[in-house]
């Protein structure tokens, strides 16, 4: 017996070395055909098991000669595309290039004229859906369709992301970034403390936009509820809940991987407690959810309407939903199911709810979180910024403040210039992805030649490489350690070299099935500023895919940023380095205080650098940088 176990699982092994062997030698038959330059990897990035075990691998990997390993190892771990950025292409010598292992073959591009031409062939190349079922944890949805279903969703979830709708995102920003910044420096703004995790604090600022601006539900910060302003809209919701409204929220989003990856009754019955909580806050925030439908729902039967954004609103009225429908389906939908006339099941609504506050979390979150880094290591550039917000505003209290005076100005200043340049460095999502269809090769033109994209190929749009491509940037020349301009923070690239700038056509302003969705128009940077080629500049992605939250997400951005530097500057905390005593016997400007500085700053861009990874969105997952809000006039490192 023991015998035969031993020969059945030479014959398993053998059996998969074999398929291993015919996989990868048709993957790369296909890549040889295609005419795109390729890069042979024994193993597939992406797998699940080399994704849970491979940080146990490498360090063996490492110690076999370079001769063997050195074209294909830096390939194997999975922030590879944030840690070499645009240099695989260089060493490829292409802006298009196909990795080659047994799993699949992936095309990477860092070509705008190839990505222009991904994204507006939608049919030809489709996301790959199946990478997205996990966010179907409380119903299909926009994010996770594609081909008629998707553009169903489009169609139903498009219409809260108007112009009008936006100045509630204005002024709930602008509300909201006010209590944050009171949070930080105190009612007089004179209060000097360290933020030690400043991205925890931009985290929390988005989740109260995106649930005041779509669901109505305004959050306060806890000085707020120290000082007595209460929600009754909140207490009413939390009757029946074992989680208040917020922590229901915030625990998911804290913990949404494990909801995505682990089966619900693993959770359940974990004995770990970070799962419990994951599948606790899962279960609450479903409720709420739903008890927020149901309302709207009854809103709706009533024929009630409700100004401002209302996104639950907008998702119920576009599945169609009337006073008639939902009278006559109460008892369906009250067992889970929907008449005949809902264009919607309840689940999907759910499911599109869900998506639209997971979308427009950490995306404007970490833009905050890191334009607030990078301008405390650019003195010069904090100036400027200070210097754009005075003209425009001139002194007006935020209370005077106008969307449609006030915000064209901004996107066109250094606060637009600003966002833009975070977004071009850390892009939230550094690869797109895309595909094509089993047994459907794609032809495309890279760098003025036709090529075919293999069929069952996955693409990703490389957005960090993309933003670093000097074909299409304008850039100083390089600083003395070698590190290319494009590499730096220079948010007055923006207004260089105005001539060279890539005017937007009338068919580029809109989806490529003429449709304006967002009413952005397409447009990511102001006309005002440098305009980089189509498929450039790529931090919403592009095409009838974009994402639907883009001028929601930068008014967003730019009303915290213009709240927060009309009148502090932020500045590296130096706490692990001297205490403020120390600084203060320190000559300002003098060597001392710089040498401090130094410290601060260079473990703040290790962080940025080799502390990023990414969930959903690319983020500092290891370690944190403190910094400090000043009232402007009382910096304490006031250089570069």
């Amino acid at each position: 017996m023991p015998s035969l176990i031993a020969l059945a699982l030479c014959v398993l092994v053998a059996a998969y070395f074999v398929n291993y062997y015919r996989c990868f030698a048709s993957n790369l038959g296909a890549a040889k055909q295609s005419g795109i330059p390729y890069v042979i990897s024994p193993i597939y990035t992406f797998n699940r098991f080399w994704l849970i075990t491979h940080r146990l691998w490498l360090p063996l990997l490492h110690r076999l000669p370079s001769a063997w390993t050195s074209s294909w190892v830096g390939y194997l771990t999975p922030e590879w595309p944030w840690r070499r950025l645009h240099e695989p292409f260089e060493t490829v010598g292409s802006d298009a290039f196909i990795l080659v292992s047994p799993g699949h073959n992936t095309l990477f591009v860092a070509d705008a004229e190839a990505i222009t031409q991904i994204t507006t062939r939608r049919n030809d190349f489709p996301k790959p859906i199946e990478m997205y079922t996990s966010v179907d944890i409380y119903g299909k949805n926009v994010v996770s369709s594609e081909g008629s279903n998707w553009r169903h969703h489009r169609k139903i979830t498009s219409p809260p992301f108007t112009e009008k709708n936006n100045h509630v995102v204005w002024m709930e920003s602008l509300h909201q970034a006010q209590a944050m910044l009171t949070a930080w420096v105190g009612k007089d703004g004179n209060k000097n403390r360290t933020i030690a995790d400043v991205g925890a604090d931009t985290m929390r600022l988005s989740l109260h936009v995106i649930s005041r601006a779509g669901f109505g539900v305004r959050l306060l910060w806890p000085h707020e509820e120290a000082g007595g302003e209460a929600n009754s809209n909140i207490a009413e919701l939390q009757k029946g809940h074992a989680m208040p409204y917020k922590d229901a929220l915030s625990l998911l989003l804290d913990n949404i991987l494990w909801v995505f990856l682990m089966p619900r009754w693993m959770l359940a019955n974990s004995p770990l407690k970070v799962h419990k909580v994951a599948y606790q806050s899962f279960l609450e925030w479903g409720k709420y959810m739903n008890e927020m439908y149901q309302a709207k729902r009854d809103e709706v039967k009533s024929g009630e309407t409700r100004e401002g954004m209302d996104l639950m609103g907008a998702l119920v009225r576009g599945a169609g939903i009337t006073p008639e429908s939902s009278n006559a389906s109460d008892g369906d939908a009250e067992k889970g199911s929907t008449s005949s006339k809902q264009l919607l099941s309840d689940s999907e609504i759910l499911g599109n709810a869900f998506v639209f506050i997971l979308a427009g979390h950490e995306t404007t979150a970490n833009t905050l979180h890191f334009s607030f880094l990078y301008l405390a290591l650019n003195w010069a550039t904090q100036e400027h910024l200070h210097k754009d917000i005075d003209e425009i505003f001139r002194g007006r209290p935020v209370s005077d403040w106008d969307y449609e005076r006030d915000v064209p100005k901004l996107f066109g200043s250094m606060v637009g210039a600003v966002m833009n340049e975070e977004l071009r460095l850390i892009p939230p999502v550094i690869g797109i992805p895309k595909s094509t269809g089993k047994g459907q090769p794609q032809p495309m033109t890279v760098n003025g030649r036709r090529v075919v994209v293999p069929g069952d190929c996955y693409i990703t749009l490389n957005t960090a490489a993309v933003h670093r491509n000097p074909k299409y940037w304008p850039a100083g020349p390089q600083r003395s350690n070698g590190i290319p301009d494009l590499e730096d923070f220079k948010p007055e690239r923006w207004f260089l070299d105005p001539s060279k700038s890539h005017t937007v056509a009338a068919d580029e302003a809109t989806d490529s099935e003429g449709e304006d969705f967002g009413g952005s128009k397409g447009r990511d940077t102001s006309e005002t500023l440098f305009r980089p080629p189509k498929g450039a500049y790529i931090p919403f992605s592009d095409g009838g895919r974009a994402c639907l939250g883009r001028r929601f997400a930068q008014v967003e951005v730019l009303a915290v940023l213009a709240v927060i530097f009309q009148n502090h500057t932020v500045e590296l905390a130096v706490d692990e380095f001297a205490t403020d005593e120390e600084v203060e016997t320190m000559p300002p400007g003098g060597p001392e205080r710089r040498e401090v500085w130094q410290k601060a700053a260079d473990r703040a861009r290790y962080l940025m650098k080799y502390g990023m990874s990414t969930m959903i969105t690319l983020q500092m997952r290891e370690g944190h940088v403190p910094v400090r809000f000043v009232k402007r006039g009382s910096e304490r490192f006031a250089f570069s």
